[in-house]
């Protein structure tokens, strides 16, 4: 009985993870014509040259010995086709790798009907997984004959094509789904079976259901109107000559005037706001007003001064995992339970713990039945991995004769990959000025290479007119890159470097005690500036993850103390969010 009972858990165990596997093979175009799904139509060409993407998917880091091949079957015939030989594929560190392949097929090769091709990814322990399969179909002959479909397919002249309906939204809302006419295709992958072809103008597509004959498209950005049309012919002629009805949207002004979003963030080289999840940012935006003259009139002109407006029911936030470059887009979801004017960035669901993950972000206004979409943002939200941290946030204080207290040097950890390479490092900076409404984007220093780091003394900016003088505060991170695996690069924590002056300043002077700790921190706002008594307060581990929220005693209204004596030894961060501004300091547990 135990005998057997181990077998069945290692066949579950072996199940989830072959089960994690995906290679996913998708044309991109043949002989000169663009093409995003099969069947591969070789027409009456003699060699056809067809383009072909790869990624595969793996549950677990694989390594770099396994192979990429493209294999066609045609008839008992199994081979590699002529340049679908890809060689050793490159994960690097990661668990996704891509290939792209130029085959060339040549028509004598297959039938009409019934071949195909598919993508094969062996390991380096020779486990073999597949891709779903691509048909190839072909003119009769090779001077252009045409195929002879049997007496019952369907005849695509002679199929009734409707599209429902035509409708009227509000600009920024989203169509209601539109709908073809079913038909029956029983030769579907054959070369006389039925191809549709959907156009959309000035629409985006979310999803084509061909099952159900449905399109869906996503909310409207521009004041213009939507159509759609379908054609419907067979698939070995590329030809669309069964054009449906003009499904037509019409799209009017919404009586929610306005729906902006942004986030006070640096901005990375592909244009994303950068944000740590140990430092979480208020994403956030103006409140949307709804016209209640618009909302009766939709041509209705705004007179200045006007006043007949109402506040939205709601808002609801939606996200959209991609990759760092932001050009793989998955579908859009609801970030739960987010219906304010603003949201946090922890909220933000994670795919992968232990990885940078990128999204687009939107808000969408909701007023009765009527949406309004507001702009999209792009978020990098980096995880600390390979225990890259540093350490610690440092409050310099600043004499009456404005003579500025000396850094001490910021500390990092010794950082190596999981493939036991050590990592190269590089330091950043970042300002922040104007009481601590601008950052600028984080930017290499010169030089600074090694593990640790000693900044330079922070340095009085003079006033000018309006402008009283500050002192900058000053963000530092450390980038460690792997050299050896594809250039991974892995982020820090950021720690700040405060002045403590009269001067205006953008940080107020908060300070943490004992630090290391082994069983009690205390933080204190020697000022006055800040109620910590009504402060929310949490730590947050290397991960992100929320280890103690609001759980402290109170000394006094400038005096707290946590208890970290259950946490493991390691760095944290302390979140502060008070009812002026939100702050962020660093610890080390120690025994």
């Amino acid at each position: 009985m135990r005998k057997n009972y181990f077998c069945l858990v290692f066949l579950l165990l072996l199940n989830t993870f072959m089960f994690g596997q995906k290679v996913t093979l998708t044309p991109t175009g043949i002989n000169n014509t663009n093409i995003n799904s099969g069947p591969l139509n070789l027409g009456s060409t003699p060699t056809s040259t067809v383009s072909l993407g790869v990624q595969v998917d793996m549950p677990a880091i694989p390594g770099n010995g396994g192979t990429i091949k493209i294999i066609s079957v045609n008839g008992m015939s199994i081979g590699t086709v002529t340049g679908g030989d890809g060689g050793a594929l490159y994960f690097g560190e990661g668990k996704t790798a891509v290939r792209s392949f130029t085959i060339q097929l040549n028509w004598g090769d297959f039938d009409t009907t019934g071949d195909y091709i598919y993508a094969e990814y062996k390991t380096s322990t020779s486990v073999v997984y597949k891709s779903s399969s691509i048909a190839i179909i072909k003119n009769a002959t090779i001077n252009g004959g045409s195929p002879t479909p049997p007496a019952d397919a369907p005849n695509p002249s002679k199929i009734v094509n409707t599209l429902c309906c035509n409708q009227t939204i509000r600009l920024g809302d989203k169509p209601a789904p539109i709908t073809g006419s079913q038909y029956q295709n029983p030769y579907s992958g054959y070369s006389y079976g039925i191809n549709a072809r959907w156009t959309s103008a000035n629409a985006t597509v979310l999803e084509l259901d061909n099952i159900s004959k449905t399109l869906y498209l996503d909310y409207t950005t521009e004041l213009k109107n939507i159509t759609v049309t379908r054609g419907l012919g067979y698939t070995y002629k590329n030809d669309f000559a069964n054009k449906s009805n003009t499904a037509t949207i019409t799209v009017v002004p919404s009586p929610i005037t306005t729906n902006e979003i942004f986030v006070n963030s640096a901005i990375d080289i592909y244009g994303s706001a950068e944000i740590s999840d140990t430092n979480p940012k208020e994403i956030s935006g103006d409140r949307s007003f709804v016209n209640l003259n618009i909302l009766q009139d939709p041509f209705y002109v705004l007179k200045r001064g006007e006043t007949t407006s109402t506040t939205v029911d709601r808002y609801e936030w939606e996200y959209r995992t991609t990759n760092r470059t932001f050009q793989q887009n998955s579908i859009w979801n609801t970030i739960p339970n987010q219906f304010s004017v603003s949201l946090n960035s922890s909220y933000i669901p994670k795919p992968n713990n232990s990885e940078d993950n990128f999204y687009l972000i939107r808000r969408i206004a909701v007023y009765g039945n009527i949406k309004r979409t507001s702009n999209v943002l792009k978020i990098s939200l980096h995880t600390i991995r390979e225990n890259n941290t540093i350490c610690c946030d440092q409050t310099l204080q600043v004499s009456s004769s404005n003579e500025i207290e000396k850094p001490s040097i910021i500390t990092g950890t010794t950082t190596i990959s999981d493939k036991n390479t050590y990592l190269s490092y590089q330091w950043q900076s970042q300002a922040v000025t104007s009481r601590g409404t601008t950052l600028s984007n984080w930017t290499n220093i010169s030089k600074a290479i090694s593990k640790d780091y000693l900044p330079p003394v922070l340095e009085l900016i003079p006033g000018n007119g309006r402008n009283p003088a500050e002192i900058p505060t000053y963000n530092y991170r450390r980038i460690a890159t792997d050299n050896i695996y594809d250039g991974e690069t892995y982020y820090s924590n950021e720690i700040s470097l405060t002045p403590s002056t009269n001067i205006s300043t953008s940080t107020p002077p908060f300070k943490l005690y004992p630090n290391p700790a082994s069983s009690i921190i205390n933080i204190e706002n020697a000022d006055g500036n800040y109620d910590l008594a009504n402060a929310k307060i949490s730590i947050a581990n290397t991960m992100g993850s929320i280890v103690n929220s609001n759980n402290f005693s109170v000394t006094s209204p400038n005096l707290i103390s946590i208890n970290v004596s259950n946490l493991v030894i390691g760095t944290y961060f302390v979140n502060i969010e008070t009812a002026r501004r939100n702050f962020q300091m660093t610890f080390i547990k120690t025994n």
